[in-house]
């Protein structure tokens, strides 16, 4: 019975531990593929690897990409490693490039629109990257 004590005890400890540990590692790393930037919206569309589904299914030139999101700027294809914050237009709207180009056909994509605090194209960015 004192051995049953003593592992559930540990195991306990071991929780508490890892959720302190968690707490401490800083916001979510994200792994995507950048699909493409766009000049007639000023953003570029990430096809995010996460079991949250944090953005929304969209088809582009006939791929379906489930888990797709919108930063905006532009960034290079490949690979992208991000932290991620909501989209506020109070703050944020300065981060859109000036001047887009002009475009005949308007171009809204229904996923949402996030901002990338840190990010970099080989691995999770350190705290140190942040961008804010």
């Amino acid at each position: 019975m004192d051995m049953k004590k003593i592992v559930a005890g540990t195991w306990i400890i071991c929780l508490l531990a890892s959720g302190c540990e968690y707490k401490d590692v800083g916001p979510d790393c994200y792994h995507g593929k950048v699909i493409f930037s766009s000049c007639c919206s000023g953003t570029t569309l990430v096809s995010l690897e996460s079991a949250l589904p944090i953005g929304r299914a969209i088809q582009v030139n006939g791929q379906e990409y489930p888990n797709t999101i919108q930063l905006p700027g532009y960034l290079n294809a490949g690979d992208v490693y991000l932290n991620l914050r909501q989209f506020d237009p109070d703050k944020d709207n300065n981060l859109f490039p000036n001047p887009r180009c002009y475009c005949l056909i308007p171009v809204d994509w229904d996923v949402p629109l996030m901002v990338a605090t840190a990010l970099s194209h080989t691995s999770c960015p350190s705290e140190a990257w942040h961008l804010e």
